[in-house]
Order: structure tokens, then C-alpha cells, then sequence
């Protein structure tokens, strides 16, 4: 009895990662679209800086480069994390507006790292 109870409890501790995902809250779609964009800026600017074909525009972070790469990653995810986090919950209190605001950051950073870019 106390094998089934335990393999119970592991088994419910587990993360099943099966299925759709399903943004039910309101701001969880656009968070996760912020949070994708964050994340290709993130690794496109490392990949290029690392490989000496750019350097990083934004002065706040480009003496994380001075430093070390991983200094970069870290900082970029520490400025990026708590939007994405705190998103939702906004939502919960003030949903259109919350939408809005991540939708017009979501379009000012893309016009931003494309026009940085210079693609």
C-alpha cells in the first residue's frame, strides 16, 4: 500500500508535457509572443557579437560583453522575465488595457531590433 501511495505521489509531482498549450488567462498569449521575442533577440545578439559580425546596440548592455557572454544572458533575462511574469496578473485587474500595452511593446521592440538589425 505504501509503494502505490508513494509511485502516486511521484507521479503527481511529475510535469506531463502532452497536449496543445492553452492560454486561457487574458495577456498569456501576448506574454508568450513578448517572451519568444526577447528570447530570439537575446540569441541572435550573442551568436553575432560572439562571431564578431555585430555588437550590441543597446549601451546599457553592451558592457555585459566586456565581461562575459553569459553576464548578457543573464542581465537580458533579469530585464525581460518580470514583464513576461507580471503580464497576466495585470490582466486579471485591467485585461484591455494590459493587452494593449504588450501588444504596442511587442511592435515597438520588433521595429526596433529590425531597424537595429539593418537586415
Amino acid at each position: 500500500m505504501e509503494k502505490i501511495d508513494s509511485l502516486n505521489r511521484r507521479n503527481s509531482l511529475r510535469l506531463l508535457f502532452h497536449g496543445p498549450i492553452v492560454l486561457r488567462r487574458a495577456g498569456e498569449k501576448e506574454a508568450l509572443v513578448l517572451a519568444t521575442i526577447c528570447m530570439v533577440d537575446m540569441f541572435t545578439t550573442l551568436l553575432w557579437v560572439t562571431m564578431g559580425y555585430a555588437t550590441e546596440a543597446n549601451h546599457l548592455l553592451a558592457w555585459t560583453f566586456d565581461v562575459h557572454p553569459i553576464t548578457f544572458v543573464l542581465v537580458k533575462s533579469i530585464s525581460c522575465i518580470p514583464a513576461v511574469l507580471m503580464a497576466p496578473n495585470l490582466a486579471r485587474r485591467h485585461k484591455t488595457f494590459t493587452i494593449w500595452l504588450l501588444r504596442i511593446i511587442i511592435a515597438v521592440y520588433a521595429l526596433t531590433y529590425f531597424k537595429l538589425a539593418q537586415f
